[in-house]
């Protein structure tokens, strides 16, 4: 949830949302603090007041959903192990809801962190874009540290993620799509296991 520190409708909001609108569509790159300021009808000046830098407005932006997801792979990690636990069908639905229900709460984040590549690539965002992906797949694989078993992980991954990229026609504040989409998820985690 954004913060206003100016109260509700404050610059401050109105900064942040026109900026996510903006990276959105022509990219983090490719967005000017002074196409803001002269689409907001102020001063660079007043945006830097509010934010360091284009970066820090990025931060504010992405950071959320980046705790989220981190705090949902942190609920099923545990630090006294060395290898994460074996992943049955129910443990791997509760890891992909919880991931899900990350994603949705910042959804008007997740294709901007999805799909810019200057947010895939930035130099403090991007590895930790990787860090989690490489977790939830050694969660989702766990025991089994084999290609198959990654690649089933990073499908499942990916059937839960694209539906929030692509902004499908379906409501994933709808519990019921996201027991389809979380069954849909660990089916394909399932695929072409032995036994």
């Amino acid at each position: 949830m954004m913060s206003d520190r100016d109260g509700a409708g404050g610059l401050d909001t109105r900064i942040a949302a026109l900026a996510l609108e903006r990276f959105r569509i022509d990219g983090f790159a490719g967005t000017s603090v002074g196409e803001l300021a002269g689409i907001l009808g102020v001063s660079k000046a007043a945006i830097y007041y509010h934010y360091r830098s284009k970066d820090t407005l990025l931060h504010r932006l992405v950071d959320p959903l980046l705790d989220a997801i981190d705090a949902s792979i942190d609920a099923h990690s545990s630090p006294n192990r060395p290898e994460p636990a074996p992943v049955g069908t129910r443990a791997a639905g509760a890891i992909l809801g919880d991931y899900l229900s990350a994603l949705t709460a910042h959804r008007e984040v997740v294709p901007l962190v999805a799909t810019d590549i200057a947010v895939i690539n930035h130099p403090t965002i991007g590895p930790r874009i990787r860090a989690q992906d490489q977790r939830l797949r050694a969660l989702l694989a766990a025991p089994d540290t084999s290609p198959a078993a990654t690649l089933r992980a990073e499908a499942a991954l990916g059937a839960i993620r694209l539906p929030l990229t692509t902004q499908a026609a379906v409501d994933l504040t709808d519990s019921s799509h996201q027991q389809i989409l979380i069954d849909a998820a660990v089916a394909t985690l399932a695929a072409g296991q032995a036994g």
